[in-house]
């Protein structure tokens, strides 16, 4: 079901008012669980038992962590395959595996004749024909969380049911945000009567979405689209499109969250917020600090943090932005423009952590002459707008990858920059 269509709202509103007013409150749970199973199986319902099978599998690998981890934390010595490092291993390896094929697979293939075509070979291979599974990357994402955080021993041992209705949950299905078990889980035991706030606070929420959706997202999509035909456009159009495209790919997701958190609001939760102001920030770790907040928080909790974060060198952080954010864009679509884009903003903040470095060892005595000279606060206003500009206008370029295919941005690009001499 898409949010922004009467069948949603006609889902959203039976299930609310069965969830509330029609069974005992031991039995909301229950209610919400299958509710989601319903939105699932409506977009397509074989892929409903394939994600059922992994919730099994996931959670089953997930008792074998607690039980070993226990007794390897009184000391006892485990074979490697009891060890609970090997079943977080075989989580990870599982959910990733399942993903690569149902999304991934058809790009490598296409990679693969490429090359081959590249050195004359005659043979190619057939693109496989498949349905991707419903929100499969924001599954995998949290299945992979809960694993990590149960062998950190930061998530608490639940039943499956509890385990189901956190990875099922419908309003966070399509396009999240991305939860967090331990909050999600102490909400679910801890919903009680209906209250009016949740009546008040959701509704508005999903009508700002819907409102940033259908009033200004698509209303923007008829200027973006020039930007994947650069050919036939002018400059001044390629410039517009860039701008109109920023502002669809912010209002369209952003209303999603919007439509995501209000409707997990009608039902007692609140969900992780995605999105801060990100185009209003002074620079590009701070634009990724509030943009999709809670796939950002994910990649730098469970990638960025665990190749090493920022423990080493400047260089060795850039190194660790560089595989997140590749990660972060292959994460978003299969293919390779969005590993560029991806690439791009992690070498973004690569030489940001350079500029920072630099600009404390050299910029503090320029800072203060220009601040004597022009008055302090006048020149941390003229310095945060500046900011803010570049690095709205360095996200604004990023898009175009995200949007065309390379040899297309590049084309797009080009023609913006040279059009201006």
């Amino acid at each position: 079901m898409i949010f922004n269509t009467w069948i949603y709202a006609a889902f959203s509103l039976v299930t609310f008012l069965v969830y509330w007013f029609l069974v005992p409150s031991k039995y909301r749970a229950h209610v919400l669980l299958g509710a989601s199973y319903l939105f699932f199986t409506y977009h397509f319902p074989l892929h409903t038992f394939l994600i059922l099978l992994m919730t099994v599998i996931v959670y089953w690998l997930s008792l074998q962590i607690f039980t070993y981890k226990l007794k390897y934390d009184q000391g006892e010595t485990l074979p490697w395959y009891r060890h609970p490092k090997f079943y977080l291993t075989v989580i990870i390896v599982f959910s990733v595996s399942v993903l690569a094929y149902y999304k991934y697979l058809k790009m490598a293939i296409s990679t693969l004749n490429t090359l081959l075509h590249l050195v004359d070979a005659e043979k190619t291979f057939a693109l496989p024909s498949m349905v991707v599974p419903l929100g499969l990357s924001f599954f995998v994402f949290e299945f992979i969380h809960y694993a990590v955080d149960v062998y950190k021993g930061s998530a608490k041992k639940t039943g499956f049911f509890q385990f189901a209705v956190f990875i099922m949950y419908f309003p966070t299905l399509v396009s999240g945000p991305i939860k967090r078990y331990q909050s999600f889980n102490d909400q679910t035991l801890s919903i009680g009567t209906f209250r009016k706030e949740y009546l008040y606070e959701g509704l508005p929420r999903i009508l700002i979405g819907l409102g940033k959706k259908v009033i200004i997202a698509d209303q923007m999509s008829p200027f973006a689209e020039v930007l994947l035909h650069p050919a036939t456009a002018t400059t001044a159009d390629l410039w517009l499109g860039m701008y109109a495209y920023a502002m669809k790919i912010f209002f369209d997701f952003s209303g999603y969250s919007d439509i995501a958190i209000g409707s997990a609001r009608l039902f007692g939760y609140k969900v992780p917020e995605n999105f801060n102001y990100p185009y209003l920030q002074k620079n590009l770790a701070a634009f990724w600090n509030n943009w999709h907040m809670s796939l950002s928080s994910w990649i730098r909790d469970y990638i960025y943090i665990s190749l090493g974060g920022n423990r080493g060198s400047v260089a060795f952080a850039a190194r660790n932005s560089l595989i997140a954010m590749a990660v972060s864009g292959l994460w978003h679509g299969a293919a390779w423009h969005f590993v560029i884009w991806g690439l791009y903003h992690g070498a973004g903040l690569a030489v940001l952590r350079y500029y920072t470095a630099w600009k404390k060892r050299t910029l503090p005595a320029a800072a203060e002459a220009a601040a004597a000279l022009f008055g302090k606060s006048w020149v941390s206003r003229v310095n945060h707008v500046l900011s803010v500009l570049f690095t709205f206008h360095f996200v604004a370029f990023g898009w175009i990858f995200f949007y065309c295919d390379f040899r297309t941005a590049v084309h797009t690009i080009l023609k913006m920059v040279g059009g201006l001499f």
